[in-house]
């Protein structure tokens, strides 16, 4: 199992959240390319949740492997 930094793991949710703030600060500030703008920096979440979604499985050892139960002792 490899380790992740912290900025390995938070870099797009941060990237995601920016993204919202500002196509919502775009929306509020102008008409125009700002609504254009704002509508495209709203949408990228949606896409980036799509893609993740929809995409397959980095591997399938994963899933082919037995999943561990504990067992109880009785």
């Amino acid at each position: 199992m490899s380790h992740k930094t912290n900025r390995q793991i938070f870099a797009l949710p941060i990237l995601l959240g920016v993204s919202t703030v500002a196509g919502l600060g775009a929306g509020l500030i102008g008409d125009g390319v700002w609504d254009v703008g704002a509508g495209l920096l709203l949408a990228l979440p949606l896409a980036v949740t799509g893609r993740y979604w929809v995409r397959q499985p980095a591997t399938q050892s994963r899933q082919s492997a037995a999943p561990r139960v504990a067992s109880i002792a009785r």
